[in-house]
């Protein structure tokens, strides 16, 4: 009996405080409604004050000659595309780019600044660049952009003048507050996301535009795939220009030696003589000799230019972009949802924890 009672007092005990808490509450209740009254009205009104946006989004996959589709994971297409063979266990002289940072790619400065330049067109008709899109909603008033503009920016600004002035800084790239804040705003409005399983790249862009939004992952596309195509052949396109200059020099040098015997030729069309057929003999070997290098030559710069065809990658377009009809977001509902619920915690967390803190401030007082 006696190892029984103090488990039921404690069953008690808790009863009593559920009751204690239940019957505060209830007692509070006209503050209860005030609150989440008070707090659905303000979800309503940050609902409607919310700035509608528009998400599109468009999908392909890259794809090379030599595509690797039994690769693991499904990146044998991407791995491909940058002469990565992940069914070998050494990588090809061309390795020189994972496919998992395409994502960094489009997350760079230089990336986004190109971006910046590009020409958006709206339903009148009327061209502007982005950065003279973005430049409109920072025209308004912002304090922590005035702040950067004359603490920050004095010193960006003072650096942008001493490396216009000194040509020993010409090489290195100087990024103003202002391009700095328009390209934070427009890395904001898209994402690429890769899918390491399927082997696809996903863009994805939102503006409060449904047309813009549109044009925005056509330009990241269009700028993304070409960044691609430029890592992924430039190693080619180098031994390209390197066989083509040789083949040219080359081919020179053998016109001007087929105009030298040509020239032999017909100057001593009458004379047989030793000496004659002795300095022919040798022209015709040098002939021979450089015609031999020039064939040589050509089919390197052959095999190099179809070898580029080979490497430069084609995308493949599973999900063409359009332009949305409905918003992805505010989610208004969601808003209010959350607004109700917190002034009803806030409500019921006062009223719990208002008579706790008063005694305590009672003791303090009676203490002091």
């Amino acid at each position: 009996m006696t190892d029984n009672n103090p488990t039921g007092m404690t069953h008690e005990e808790d009863s009593i405080d559920i009751i204690a808490i239940l019957k505060t509450v209830w007692n509070g209740r006209k503050l209860v409604v005030k609150s989440v009254t008070a707090f659905f009205l303000i979800g309503c009104i940050v609902a409607l004050v919310t700035p509608i946006i528009y998400t599109s989004e468009t999908t392909f996959v890259p794809q090379t000659s030599d595509d690797q589709m039994s690769a693991p994971n499904g990146l044998g297409s991407l791995a491909g595309l940058v002469g990565i063979d992940l069914n070998s266990a050494v990588s090809s002289s061309d390795s020189y780019l994972s496919p998992l940072l395409y994502s960094k790619i489009a997350d760079s400065e230089e990336f986004s600044i190109n971006l910046l330049n590009e020409q958006l067109i709206n339903l009148e008709g009327e061209t502007l660049t982005i950065k003279d899109y973005l430049s409109k909603d920072a025209g308004d008033f912002n304090l922590i952009r005035f702040i950067k503009k004359y603490t920050i920016g004095l010193f960006s600004s003072d650096s942008l003048e001493a490396a216009s002035l000194n040509p020993a800084l010409s090489a290195y790239n100087f990024i103003s507050v202002e391009d700095f804040e328009m390209i934070t705003s427009l890395q904001e409005k898209f994402s690429i996301e890769l899918n390491d399983k399927e082997g696809y790249i996903k863009v994805n862009a939102n503006d409060e535009d449904a047309f813009v939004s549109t044009q925005l992952v056509n330009l990241v596309t269009k700028n993304l795939q070409s960044r691609i195509i430029a890592l992924r052949t430039n190693k080619i396109k180098e031994r390209l220009d390197y066989s083509k200059d040789q083949y040219d020099d080359k081919r020179s040098e053998f016109e001007a030696l087929q105009n030298k015997v040509a020239q032999f030729k017909d100057s001593n069309k009458n004379i047989s003589t030793a000496m004659f057929l002795s300095e022919l003999e040798k022209l015709q070997s040098e002939y021979t000799l450089q015609e031999n290098i020039l064939m040589t030559l050509a089919s390197e710069y052959n095999n190099n230019k179809i070898k580029l065809n080979k490497d430069t990658p084609i995308f493949s377009v599973i999900d063409e972009v359009s332009v949305p009809s409905e918003r992805s977001a505010p989610k208004r509902s969601l808003i209010v949802i959350i607004c109700v619920f917190l002034g009803f915690v806030l409500a019921v967390g006062y009223m719990l924890v208002k008579k706790p803190v008063i005694d305590l401030l009672s003791e303090l007082k009676g203490d002091a």
